[in-house]
């Protein structure tokens, strides 16, 4: 089995760092931490520009923001759409809407993604 599948990071969409509250098309800033084996670590903060126009968005707006997260393998926010969502998956990403505190959701993607790696070829 890869041992990798264990080393990944994860992007949230939060105002402060603390909790996940925040849609996906309205964040500005996104925490970004890195699994190593069974623990997690904050590595940066990244900021975007805000692509949701009231309900509707830019393409070409929502793909480039996607692309500052080319190396998360998850992104978390409270809501995200399904455009975003759909564009997600078409680089490797896995968009997860996931409301509340980052140490809650850090421990359910750790088990989600232990579960996810009993599928993985050896």
């Amino acid at each position: 089995m890869d041992k990798n599948y264990n080393v990944f990071k994860i992007a949230f969409a939060s105002t402060d760092g603390y909790v996940i509250d925040t849609h996906f098309g309205r964040a500005r800033d996104f925490y970004i931490y890195q699994f190593f084996s069974d623990e997690s670590v904050f590595v940066e903060k990244r900021s975007v520009s805000p692509v949701c126009l009231g309900g509707s968005h830019l393409n070409d707006d929502m793909q480039k923001n996607i692309d500052q997260f080319l190396d998360c393998k998850y992104i978390v926010a409270s809501r995200i759409g399904a455009g975003a969502s759909s564009i997600m998956q078409s680089k490797g990403i896995i968009p997860m809407a996931l409301p509340g505190e980052i140490t809650d959701a850090l421990d359910k993607i750790y088990n989600y993604n232990e579960i996810q790696s009993l599928f993985v070829s050896k």
